[in-house]
């Protein structure tokens, strides 16, 4: 947590291509495919050269890059063409069955062949409902060894056509970023475009989308993909770098791209509440995308904008506008939104999301942390700890390392400070209990990870079982002793155990975290050491001044909502201020 994580890619945390169908819909039912909504496939490479297959995702990737930067056209994000654009044998899906999947009414497909030395590239639009082609677009030609050339016709060409039958009237691409020059470096980028939407490793990704910027450098819309990816887990000194080398060539990039760069500065500043001015920008920008409109929710939730993360958040449709995610990934969404909505004290709506969840998916442990939590806030210990007793026999699953960390046993815990924080002390004892005996039920040959044991003692510290919950902590070694998280913890349970020396120097540790990237969530650290020694004044000061800076508020872990290291200040006007959020 300590870490760079950019909320804002929660579409990044759509690992795998996989696609299940979502059994539920906050609109109550996703209707028919609209029209005015656009897919567009991937063109099929009827050349037989092996060599021009990419170009079919190019394709793809260029005009609904182009169409999703204008205001009058709703498209289906880009993400959908590599996690649904090809079968597992790479070779492009029914153009039908893909707008179907995505709730559009209309699809772009094509294909492309060879005429002794020229490209003639053709495309179509096809009505998602009937399978029949609406209208024939004018087809492109281009020297066969100069592919690329082809792109930015074929889009102004596609974007006439769809004028025609949508009836609308859409902006000159005159003033967009012209196609990239070089074919190896497009291929290249569709290539980290893929690795990213399935969840490949950081540096995979990295390399490739370095590849198609050192390959041509005119192709700035590249290196701020890699400024992305640097905030997404690659390194924030990467995206810095980016930032100063386009310094001089912004007027070059488009809004969007500009934008985005600029997001993935903000976060690595972890300036959260300037990253959330920039997002609704963004999103205003092209408010028919739902990544763009995703990503301003996100930032609104963690900068303390938490009305206007549910609105942004209850905006989108996850059965339509995320039905390309994986079930995994869809938990970020409804942990997000139905986080959103808990702190806003819906908990009536959280909860009617929540059963809904379970009710597509018994399976997920995520689903009953998420009912389990609503219920805590509605007074129904009982019932939260039920759904707590199913989720602790579920099998791990991905959406629960998503969710909470690693496992049911921090799901208990989460889920435990829930009912403690909602006045149900009884249930919470419980809750934390069983937290207890599956951290302590891992086999021997199999210890425990460094969160495991984290969570652990905080299971432990809730019961006020603290030397127990120090003895947990003492597994660490001193590289951890960087990890703010930790520090935190056993400053706090030093001070619970009356250890005020170890308490002090642990707040030391923490105070000497000067980084701005780190110092918001050190100084929340300081903060429940302080109130843990006694020290209230001193905690609403470490509060109020992380909170200026940037402290990310997060739906699970550490929040002032859940910890109750902040109890003694629950009813203080200054930290119920904190607590609320900014709107």
């Amino acid at each position: 947590m300590a870490k760079r994580y950019w909320m804002a890619l929660c579409l990044a945390l759509a690992a795998g291509a996989g696609l299940a169908a979502i059994v539920f819909a906050r609109r109550g039912g996703a209707g028919g495919p609209a029209r005015g909504r656009v897919a567009v496939s991937v063109f099929a490479n009827r050349t037989g050269d092996s060599t021009l297959e990419p170009l079919g995702s190019m394709a793809a990737d260029w005009i609904t890059r182009g169409l999703a930067q204008l205001e009058v056209v709703e498209v289906v994000d880009v993400g959908a063409v590599y996690a649904q654009g090809r079968s597992e044998g790479g070779v492009p899906i029914d153009p039908v069955l893909l707008a179907r999947r995505n709730g559009a009414g209309t699809v772009v497909s094509g294909s492309y062949y060879l005429a002794t030395d020229t490209l003639v590239v053709r495309a179509s639009l096809v009505d998602a409902a009937t399978g029949t082609v609406l209208q024939t677009v004018p087809p492109v030609h281009a020297p066969a060894g100069e592919a690329v050339r082809a792109l930015d016709q074929l889009r102004q060409h596609v974007t006439t056509s769809l004028a025609g039958i949508l009836d609308v009237r859409f902006a000159s691409f005159t003033s967009r970023p012209a196609a990239p020059r070089s074919y190896s470096a497009y291929q290249a980028f569709i290539a980290g475009q893929t690795a990213y939407w399935q969840g490949r490793p950081a540096p995979e990704v990295r390399a490739l989308f370095q590849k198609a910027a050192e390959e041509d450098p005119a192709f700035i819309t590249a290196p701020v993909w890699l400024a992305f990816i640097g905030a997404n887990g690659a390194g924030c000194g990467l995206t810095d770098s980016i930032a100063v080398a386009l310094a001089d060539r912004r007027a070059a990039l488009s809004p969007f791209d500009r934008l985005t760069l600029d997001l993935s500065a903000a976060r690595c500043r972890n300036d959260w509440e300037s990253g959330y001015v920039l997002a609704r920008e963004q999103a205003a920008l092209r408010p028919r995308s739902t990544y763009a409109v995703y990503t301003a929710g996100v930032f609104g939730l963690h900068s303390g904008h938490f009305h206007a993360a549910v609105d942004l958040l209850g905006s989108i449709d996850p059965e339509r506008d995320l039905g390309w995610l994986t079930d995994s990934a869809k938990m970020v969404y409804w942990r997000d939104y139905t986080g959103a909505q808990h702190l806003t004290a819906d908990y009536v709506g959280e909860l009617r999301h929540a059963e809904r969840l379970v009710r597509g998916f018994p399976g997920r442990a995520v689903a009953r942390f998420l009912a389990g939590r609503a219920l805590a806030a509605l007074g129904r210990g009982k019932e939260a700890l039920a759904q707590l007793a199913v989720a602790l026999r579920l099998p791990p699953d991905e959406s629960a390392r998503i969710q909470a960390g690693l496992s049911a046993g921090h799901i208990a815990v989460l889920l435990g400070m829930e009912l403690r924080v909602h006045g149900d002390t009884a249930a919470a004892g419980i809750a934390a209990q069983r937290a207890v005996d599956w951290f302590r039920g891992v086999p021997r040959d199999q210890p425990a990870g460094r969160y495991e044991r984290y969570y652990l003692a905080r299971a432990l510290s809730m019961l006020g079982r603290h030397d127990e919950a120090a003895a947990a902590m003492a597994f660490r070694v001193p590289a951890d002793s960087s990890d703010m998280l930790y520090l935190g913890l056993e400053g706090v349970v030093a001070a619970y155990r009356g250890a005020q020396g170890a308490a002090a120097e642990a707040d030391a540790k923490l105070a000497a975290m000067q980084d701005p990237t780190i110092a918001p969530l050190a100084a929340a650290q300081r903060a429940r050491i302080a109130m843990a020694r006694g020290d209230r004044e001193g905690s609403i000061a470490l509060l109020q001044w992380a909170s200026a800076r940037g402290l990310a508020r997060v739906p699970t872990g550490m929040d002032l909502h859940l910890d109750w290291a902040y109890d003694p200040l629950r009813g203080d006007p200054r930290f119920e201020r904190l607590n609320r959020g900014k709107d």
